[in-house]
């Protein structure tokens, strides 16, 4: 048996396009129970190929309409073409990171080097917050390394090391504490002094002599 998965793609226009994500198959004579299904392996392909199709198209498609100019509605030229890697819960994404020259209506000093780029506004750490903030979960419950090794297990995201998972944890927490400060609600029956939060990490630590 042969199964073909495709992603039909419609973009604002209208227009239609489908795209083939992957294939699977499966004997039928001789079939054993490890072939029944989808494996693992199988389904974080399939994620990954349709993550990296849907996230390239997204961005071709954000990035033309972001050349419109608010002001005047005229379509801003090109800067250039270059690339970046966003890292998504799916995988590493390689996607298009066009920028965009700033339009003549708004560049009254007449400066050339004036341009922007779309997807840096929109993803400044090259980061999904869905893929941060799950790391940031799972570190806050397991231990750097642990929570690296589950994450690269169950999902295609890529090789994460326990520094990475550190740090995004530690920027959510940084995250969460500004947005609590800001906005904080009142709590007559919490006593905060007595709350205490810890976080516990494996670590190696090189013998020394005397201790």
């Amino acid at each position: 048996m042969e199964w073909v998965v495709k992603l039909q793609a419609k973009s604002g226009c209208g227009e239609m396009e489908t795209i083939e994500v992957g294939r699977l198959e499966r004997r039928v004579v001789g079939l054993t129970a490890g072939e029944v299904g989808l494996t693992l392996a199988e389904g974080k392909n399939l994620l990954g190929e349709l993550a990296r199709l849907i996230l390239q198209t997204q961005m071709e498609e954000f990035t033309t309409c972001a050349r419109v100019c608010r002001d005047c509605l005229k379509l801003r030229r090109l800067r250039d073409q270059r690339t970046r890697k966003v890292q998504t819960l799916f995988g590493t994404i390689t996607v298009d990171a066009r920028r965009i020259s700033a339009c003549p209506c708004r560049n009254v000093w007449g400066f050339v080097d004036v341009s922007l780029s779309p997807l840096a506004e929109l993803l400044p750490d090259r980061c999904t917050p869905e893929l941060r903030r799950l790391q940031a979960e799972l570190g806050a419950r397991h231990s750097y390394r642990e929570a690296a090794r589950l994450l690269e297990a169950l999902l295609p995201c890529g090789p994460v090391n326990h520094a990475t998972m550190r740090n995004r944890t530690r920027r959510v927490a940084a995250d969460l504490e500004s947005a609590a400060t800001a906005s904080p609600k009142p709590e007559p029956d919490l006593d905060s002094s007595t709350e205490i939060m810890m976080v516990i990490d494996g670590a190696h630590i090189r013998a020394a002599h005397d201790y």
